[in-house]
């Protein structure tokens, strides 16, 4: 069966096949919010975000259904909705312009590469990362579709965090308000959930940051049901500030709520090396490191 998706442009209803059959078992999206240049792999797609005039990506955020205009405090969220409501696949994934997950088959490639770690994954040349990508463009979506068949879910290897988990180390980087606020509405909507949310944020030792995934559609589909409509409540709780940084707070938040989610939900998850491209990278991020600790990371976590 094919699978055939459509999106309405400014101009009148227009339909594509996304991909082959074989090939359309998983799209992974590119997220990003000026020009780049994406591997040559055949489920990788480009989504653009972002107010830009110009459209440079085979996709964009503010097309058919979507929250575009709320890309300034939802940050890759807008990419999220976007593919939620109007590109349905089988399998579905995310990364950044400027992060990407890793199949197994590179592992010894990377570790050996890398111009050096960076959190629990690692720094690289972005055009030695395109050229191996190159090299195994059929291997990297079969290895993603092949590790589906047994887990839910496959995550970045997770980095530390301090003691007291989520909550302090959300307040080292954030104003802690919309966090606490975030914990009353959970309660709210179902209190057994909330209070275990308040355990599970209080006592983590590990995070998976980014929002870099590759899952299975249903899964996705039911934590934008999740995410959305919590995140629909919280905006009439919380002014913005005006810090274009602290601005992205929901995205701040959904990082936190993703991590509750998958574990809330016991998703069965496979964690992979991840890398950032070292041309685009531009200072180091705080939050993956738990100060300068590092850690030992097993390929699969239950």
């Amino acid at each position: 069966m094919l699978y055939y998706s459509c999106y309405l442009m400014n101009e009148p209803w227009q339909f594509f096949v996304l991909l082959s059959h074989h090939q359309q078992m998983l799209n992974i999206f590119c997220v990003a919010h000026k020009k780049i240049g994406l591997p040559n792999i055949p489920c990788l797609h480009l989504i653009q975000v972002g107010n830009q005039e110009e459209s440079f990506a085979k996709f964009r955020d503010n097309d058919n259904d979507n929250i575009a205009t709320k890309n300034s405090s939802y940050s890759e969220l807008t990419a999220f909705y976007y593919v939620w409501k109007n590109i349905p696949s089988p399998l579905v994934g995310f990364c950044h312009y400027r992060r990407y997950l890793l199949p197994p088959s590179l592992n010894e490639w990377i570790r050996t590469s890398a111009i050096k770690s960076y959190g629990s994954g690692y720094l690289i040349p972005e055009q030695q990362l395109f050229d191996k990508f190159s090299e195994f463009k059929n291997v990297y979506q079969q290895a993603f579709i092949k590790s589906l068949e047994d887990w839910d879910m496959i995550l970045p290897h997770p980095n530390p965090l301090p003691v007291g988990g989520f909550i302090e180390q959300y307040k080292l980087y954030h104003p802690i308000y919309p966090f606490f606020r975030m914990l009353s509405l959970l309660a709210e909507l179902d209190n057994k959930m909330g209070l275990l949310a308040y355990e599970f944020f209080l006592q983590s030792r590990y995070a998976y940051w980014n929002n870099l995934f590759v899952t299975k559609w249903e899964i996705f589909e039911e934590y934008c049901q999740f995410l959305f409509n919590l995140l629909s409540l919280l905006e009439k709780e919380i002014n913005l500030p005006n810090s274009t940084y602290q601005k992205r707070v929901f995205a701040f938040l959904s990082e936190r709520l993703f991590n509750f989610w998958i574990w809330f939900k016991g998703l069965k998850i496979s964690t992979v090396d991840w890398c950032i491209l070292d041309s685009l990278t531009h200072q180091q991020e705080p939050h993956q490191w738990n100060g300068k600790n590092q850690v030992q990371y097993q390929k699969t976590v239950g």
